[in-house]
């Protein structure tokens, strides 16, 4: 996910006039746990070919290669810090280095392990394109990786150890070569990954819906790096931009877990914006999604309780309707409250009496709902709860009461819709997922503020360790 995405940055800062609709944090224990895993990977997944070559030894030539070979390592340690204003500064140690595969020598071949320390120290910085938009950048003056000699460590062969020792020279010019340049390369080609998706990172929520989470203004403190995602929902067919730019806010120092996000009402808003004009608030409701069990009916009947006339005009008349959003529904996050608000008109069609519906008459619905937030399986959560609906018909109010049959539609149809959609349309930005592994939320807490819902959380990566030891 994101969160862990730009943990390896030394930052220069940027400056946008683009305000964030999403914002996502990243603390000392964040910082730690995500550059720790990320180098880890970065040495396992390097590559060391087969290699293969003669060496002469009294007069007599012997073929050899190295074959198979696989990197391992223990004691690794990694400190890394905020500079306020500046970025990171990371160090990396490692005093087992281990290199194992087949040497082969003439007709002996056998398996071999060779041993070395290595550091680490790498700079990356965060610097504006043409467009102000950031880009990471890491000079090879920034990466420096220090490699000790390689030795061999030998068993019990004798006859050949003397042998194994002068090819570990050879073993050393081009292991310890091939290394330094991989680690930096690996790198190299990390930011370049990263480059490409923070100028356009979406996730798409449906045919028609996406979200634009590329990063806008990312700062740095003695203690964390704030980064603000642009956050902005949009019709994949037709991709216009909203009315007004999300307010400004900002988070408010934490430093318990280790990534927070922070999603803006204007995030969630511009959501409820493209689904209302891609219409899939638009719900047709017949009788047979009311559940058999209850005892009120899609009919003339039903409605003649409120809307007398009807029931005198259309006698018990089976009927269907179709729920449509007058403009998009409106989140408002308060501190520890959150309500939406849903104007709708419900209208009723005749499917008895001919072939065609006929309408028959039109409500004007104003519904509100307490909203409660949480994280499930990774994604940002919303449980609807009516707390009330105001009625017109005609221009004329009428009473909708808890038990009654409109309450039942909102509550049981319209409202799990608005949920469904909400919860595709709020997966975490994922960048590492693919490189370090599946990203795990761990322990996630939830608290609405002002304008903002901020999670905290930590994260695990599910990576394969089978080769790494701690």
């Amino acid at each position: 996910m994101m969160l862990c995405a730009l943990a390896l940055l030394t930052l220069v800062p940027v400056i946008t006039g683009d305000n964030a609709g999403v914002k996502v944090s990243i603390t000392q224990r964040g910082l730690d746990y995500a550059v720790t895993n990320t180098i880890k990977q970065v040495l396992l997944k390097m590559d060391i070919p087969d290699h293969f070559g003669t060496i002469q030894v009294l007069w007599i030539n012997f073929d050899y290669s190295f074959t198979g070979m696989k990197i391992h390592f223990d004691n690794f340690k990694s400190e890394q810090k905020f500079v306020s204003g500046t970025g990171v500064s990371i160090a990396v140690q490692i005093t087992n280095l281990n290199v194992s595969g087949y040497v082969t020598l003439g007709r002996n071949r056998t398996f071999e392990l060779f041993v070395t320390t290595l550091s680490i120290s790498a700079t990356v910085a965060v610097k504006s394109d043409r467009n102000g938009h950031p880009i990471l950048n890491m000079n090879e003056d920034n990466c420096l990786p220090e490699i000790g000699q390689f030795k061999p460590q030998i068993g019990n062969r004798r006859s050949i150890n003397w042998i194994l020792r002068k090819i570990t020279s050879l073993f050393n010019g081009f292991v310890r070569t091939l290394l330094k340049n991989q680690i930096c390369n690996k790198l190299q080609t990390l930011l370049a990954d990263l480059n490409t998706q923070l100028k356009t990172l979406k996730a798409k929520v449906s045919e028609y819906t996406e979200i634009d989470y590329s990063l806008r203004s990312p700062v740095v403190s003695d203690n964390s790096i704030e980064m603000g995602l642009k956050g902005v929902f949009y019709n994949t067919q037709q991709r216009v931009e909203p009315p007004s730019s999300p307010p400004a806010f900002s988070l408010a120092s934490q430093n318990t877990n280790m990534f927070y996000i922070a999603v803006s009402a204007f995030t969630i808003n511009s959501a409820f914006m493209v689904l209302h004009k891609t219409n899939v608030f638009n719900i047709r409701i017949t009788d047979d999604m009311v559940p058999s069990v209850s005892p009120i009916r899609l009919s003339t009947t039903t409605f003649g309780a409120f809307i007398p006339q009807i029931f005198e005009t259309h006698p018990d008349l089976k009927l269907e309707l179709k729920v449509e959003t007058v403009k998009e529904p409106i989140i408002k996050f308060e501190p520890n409250h959150v309500i939406l608000q849903l104007l709708s008109t419900v209208t009723a069609y005749d499917v008895q009496s001919g072939n065609t519906p006929t309408q028959l008459f039109v409500l004007n619905l104003e519904s509100v709902a307490s909203v409660q937030v949480s994280v499930e399986e990774g994604d940002l959560a919303f449980n609807l709860t009516l707390e009330k609906i105001e009625g017109s018909m005609n221009g004329k109010p009428f009473k909708v009461k808890k038990n009654h049959f409109l309450t039942m539609i909102m509550h049981n149809i319209v409202f799990p819709i608005i949920k469904a959609h909400l919860a595709k349309g709020f997966q975490p930005p994922g960048l590492l997922g693919s490189y370090i592994g599946k990203v795990h939320i761990i322990n996630p807490q939830v608290k609405v503020l002002n304008d903002y819902v901020l999670i905290g959380t930590d994260i695990e990566f599910e990576e394969n360790t089978s080769s790494l030891h701690h």
